[in-house]
């Protein structure tokens, strides 16, 4: 569905606006003898380094294999160019990163942002200088429920989803009836816990809050023993909660653990350590051998490693821009036209946008991944209402 949200432009908008062009297939700016085909460039911004950085870089590397794949069966195409912002999945640092794809005409859009607070901090920049945004693994409901963005997309559903799913969860599959929530404050955990808490219900019978970069979790813990609860669920980020769930179990308290999809990487259990085993992470994003086509085996023969946390989110997301780009949108207000009509079968999923951005509810899946021997596996899906 065309979205109709209409930009209001000041001076510094306006003129991104209007500098917002970009060669595309066939064409430049001045359409000579010269012009490269099929050219244009797309960013990449996320935490692709610290302590969450897991969580983005295999939908980084998935975008790159798309890009690869795509000029290979293109070569007409290569002058297309993936470029990669590292955020540090920091709000403060993606403001520099959102201003710099804005003003640069070169840019036709960007995947990303990874995380929700980095999202909600640069949208409006790109909303407007009209850079088409998708990302693979932004989660936050309000990033198109309050003050949707015309030019924001993404291919996952968002925390309205999977806070209900995993709330079916931890009642259902755990029989959880004294449910311990914790979140660490931010503008992903804290609204992701909400929604956890408004689902279970009467089930959640405690609740407490962390904070980014806290490494001392005694506060909570003792909380936590004095509650006794049946089930602990975590909604933050794997930085924190890896270091927390450590603490929790060498305090000797063997309730069972699950957290959101903050957690979904490797820094989780390398922060946690063999106290994570066991451990319960809740995705909005397909275990990568359920991807449609050769795209798990593809990319273990290009990395040597098994696509992890939203690896095939990632490939979707390109693959969106690539078409467009191919299809001859040479201007950012073509490659926006481009994706809002867009109505394809990804390898995750149908892609077709609604008119806030969000893929149609029953094309989400909410899959649970389990610690096991240092590694998250698929468990079981959450079957949605």
């Amino acid at each position: 569905m065309k979205r109709t949200t209409v930009r209001v432009l000041g001076s510094i908008g306006l003129t991104l606006a209007l500098a917002a062009g970009g060669a595309a297939c066939g064409t430049t700016e001045t359409g000579g003898p010269d012009a490269e085909e099929c050219s244009g460039t797309i960013g990449f911004m996320g935490a692709l380094s610290g302590g969450n950085a897991s969580i983005v870089l295999p939908s980084r590397d998935a975008a790159k294999l798309a890009f690869k794949q795509f000029k290979a069966e293109n070569p007409e195409c290569k002058g297309l160019k993936l470029q990669e912002f590292d955020t540090e999945g920091d709000p403060a640092k993606a403001s520099p990163v959102a201003n710099k794809i804005a003003s640069d005409k070169k840019f036709l859009g960007v995947i990303g942002g990874a995380f929700s607070g980095e999202t909600r901090q640069t949208k409006k920049t790109f909303d407007e200088a009209g850079v088409t945004m998708i990302s693979a693994s932004a989660t936050a409901t309000d990033l198109t429920s309050d003050d949707p963005a015309a030019v924001f997309h993404r291919v996952v559903g968002h925390d309205e989803i999977q806070g209900a799913a995993t709330a079916k969860y931890l009642t259902e599959s755990l029989g959880a009836k004294a449910i311990f929530v914790v979140d660490d404050g931010t503008a992903y955990g804290g609204p992701l816990a909400d929604q956890v808490k408004k689902d279970a219900g009467d089930a959640v019978k405690s609740s407490d809050k962390v904070q980014e970069k806290q490494t001392d979790f005694a506060a909570t813990i003792s909380k936590i023993k004095a509650a006794k609860p049946d089930a602990v669920y975590y909604a933050g980020y794997a930085n924190e909660a890896g270091p927390f769930l450590k603490q929790l179990r060498n305090a000797g308290i063997e309730t069972p653990f699950v957290g959101s999809d903050g957690l979904y990487g490797s820094d989780f259990p390398k922060a946690a350590g063999k106290q994570a085993e066991g451990a319960i992470i809740t995705c909005p994003c397909l275990p990568a051998e359920k991807a449609s086509g050769t795209f798990a085996a593809d990319f273990e023969a290009e990395y040597n490693v098994t696509p992890g946390a939203y690896a095939a989110e990632g490939f979707d997301a390109a693959t969106i821009f690539l078409e467009a780009i191919k299809a001859g949108n040479s201007t950012r207000e073509d490659v926006e036209k481009f994706v809002d009509a867009y109505d394809k079968a990804g390898i995750t999923k149908q892609l077709k946008f609604d008119d806030k951005g969000d893929v149609a509810k029953d094309a989400v899946v909410i899959w649970t991944y389990k610690l096991e021997g240092g590694n998250l596996v698929p468990n079981e899906e959450i079957a949605l209402a």
